[in-house]
């Protein structure tokens, strides 16, 4: 008899049904062995959490094992599959390995595994990653085909890691990787971590999203109140970052007051934008810093995989591009990236550099608006108002440049320049035989509470033999914070040379009767908004009777702003307000023409504006 005759399949019934049992029972002692090894694999459990400079001894050495089925949901697992997966064996049988791996590959990735692995016998791959001490990983990753007969298909699958410290050039472990103020995953981290997440996305054929973060006005934040102050909200800003972190969300400090959120499986830009809207809720409660009550808030930059880029270069630099443009409409604002994004942050580039020229080069002027006596139409004063004469886009506005400014530290060299221009002025003037009254010059609050602000300023005013009691500082009531007297001693000065506080739209923020409480303040300015619907609207005349009674009873003037119409100016005798400006008697104008028209004669001037 021949091989061939011996090999043949059986003919009679008896011999099939024993040639099936011979198989079944192969099978069985197949399976058998595969979980003996994988229970085998069990004995080895993980250590115990160490310190970090133990931590490449105790590292676990042993594979993470466990048997599949044709549908990659796990029959058997050892003990270091457990630890990988964070689950107990009776919580991983039964579920698809793509479900509870530790690095979250996609069921296409587990398919093209297992599929390759049932035609080609085995399948081995690698993926890179950070230990959770933020330290390079390999892990070694293969799958192999257990022959089975006839029965269903079952697989061995089997992990190792790899740990590669990266010893910098005192041989000591790499401490970059950790941001020391918040604890979270440093810029140099975070570009490991989001290269990698590129590769499991890729490989698992899903998308993922950045989120580049960055808090609004810190840098006046820091300079206003010092580095602990500054400090303390960027724990608080990475504190509302964790409130929304969860299983595939990894959060980073990248630098300064900018964090970044690592979104992988993002399905859609919706469920990105409600992260983005979670964290600014987070951030929108009052928060209290050592003493310091302030409401923050943050502008974010989106940038999503592939849309957006293929690489973590390409990747972060559209998010931070999406974040130029946040920052430029505004506080609190959320931008997707774009490609036309990259034409208009040229051009914001530029005009950076054409502000900087500007300044330097003569292009800023100084309008003035007239402050008038509502009973007498007499001018008490005026607002000293920027302009920008730009060479190509013609006369701005403060509202075209003075954001760039403020984002681009430009603006105390602007609040230099206009004090300056404003003495100089006041000099011509007084040469020329005029009285201007008391200038409102407005200020950053940056540039009021800097150390060396009143020093600076008593020197340029007597340079131009100015005196300090015609000058009086405006600052916005949403740049300053409440109960923060402690921080105000050049606010004591400036009092003390005789120089005045007025705070500006006055009732659009949310600490107006704090400041009252707290500031040395001489004049509010009701804001334009309240003046717009009177007499017609009964709230606003209330709130205007309000303010003014409020400031009549603490001794602190009241100024209304963009007064428009005669009906408006008589409603504001009625309620008690007798100093106001806008267009009802003036609009901005250069200093020439406000000499010429209000400090030549002293008769009450004409009406100019709408209803006049």
């Amino acid at each position: 008899m021949t091989i061939g005759d011996a090999l043949a399949l059986p003919t009679s019934s008896l011999a099939i049904t024993l040639y099936i049992l011979c198989a079944v029972a192969v099978s069985a002692i197949i399976l058998a062995e595969a979980v003996r090894r994988v229970r085998q694999g069990r004995q080895t459990r993980p250590a115990p959490p160490v310190a970090f400079s133990t931590a490449v001894e105790a590292r676990p050495k042993g594979d993470s094992m466990a048997l599949l089925d044709a549908e990659a949901r796990v029959i058997d697992a050892n003990r270091q599959f457990e630890s990988d997966a964070g689950l107990p064996l009776a919580q991983i049988r039964g579920r698809p390995i793509w479900s509870i791996h530790a690095k979250g590959f996609g069921k296409s990735f587990w398919d093209t595994a297992l599929e390759e692995a049932r035609t080609q016998g085995n399948w081995r791959g690698e993926a890179r990653t950070l230990s959770e001490d933020l330290h390079p990983e390999t892990e070694t990753l293969s799958v192999r085909a257990l022959e089975m007969a006839d029965a269903e298909s079952t697989y061995e699958f089997r992990s190792r890691r790899s740990f590669h410290p990266t010893p910098n050039r005192t041989g000591t472990i790499d401490t970059r990787l950790r941001d020391t103020l918040t604890g979270l995953p440093s810029r140099h981290a975070m570009k490991s971590q989001v290269e990698f997440a590129i590769v499991r996305a890729k490989a698992a054929n899903t998308q993922m999203a950045l989120i580049v973060i960055d808090l609004d006005r810190f840098r006046d934040i820091n300079s206003i109140f010092g580095d602990d102050i500054g400090d303390r909200v960027l724990e608080r800003l990475a504190d509302a970052m964790r409130s929304v972190a969860r299983t595939g969300i990894t959060i980073g400090r990248i630098g300064g007051d900018e964090f970044i959120l690592l979104i992988e499986h993002a399905t859609n830009p919706d469920m990105v934008m409600q992260v983005a809207n979670d964290i600014s809720a987070a951030l929108g409660d009052e928060v209290v810093v050592d003493g310091l009550t302030c409401r923050l808030s943050a502008s974010m930059g989106i940038a999503q995989y592939p849309k957006d880029g293929a690489s973590q270069r390409n990747l972060m630099q559209a998010a931070g591009v999406s974040l130029c443009h946040a920052k430029a409409k505004g506080r609190g604002q959320v931008c997707f990236y774009s490609e036309n994004m990259e034409q208009r942050s040229e051009e914001s580039l530029q005009m950076e550099n054409d502000l900087r020229r500007a300044i330097s080069d003569g292009e800023l002027l100084m309008f003035y608006q007239p402050q008038v006596d509502l009973r007498t139409g007499q001018c008490i004063g005026a607002e000293a108002l920027l302009r920008w004469q730009h060479p190509k886009k013609g006369l701005l506005l403060p509202g075209g440049f003075v954001p760039l400014a403020l984002d681009t530290g430009l603006t105390t060299a602007i609040d230099r320049f206009v004090t300056k221009e404003v003495c100089a002025q006041i000099e011509r003037w007084k040469k020329a035989g005029f009285a201007p009254g008391k200038i409102s010059v407005n200020m950053s609050a940056m540039t009021l509470l800097s150390p060396d602000f009143a020093r600076d300023l008593k020197a340029t005013a007597a340079a131009h033999e100015v005196d300090l009691t015609l000058l009086e500082i405006e600052v916005l009531e949403t740049t300053l914070f409440p109960r923060m007297r402690s921080s105000l001693s050049t606010v004591d000065d400036l009092r003390a040379m005789g120089v005045q506080l007025a705070i500006d739209d006055f009732g659009t923020g949310y600490s107006s009767l704090a400041m009252l409480k707290d500031l040395p303040i001489d004049r509010i300015k009701l804001d334009r908004r309240f003046i717009k619907s009177l007499p017609q609207n009964t709230k606003d005349d209330r709130i205007v009777a309000a303010v003014v009674a409020m400031g009549r009873s603490l001794d602190i003037s009241v100024i209304a702003e963009g007064v428009e119409t005669r009906e408006q100016r008589d409603r504001l005798i009625s309620l008690g307000c007798i100093e106001a400006q806008g267009f009802l008697f003036s609009r901005p104008i250069a200093a020439s023409e406000f000499a010429e028209n209000w400090l030549k004669v002293d008769q009450p001037k004409t009406c100019v504006g709408s209803g006049a």
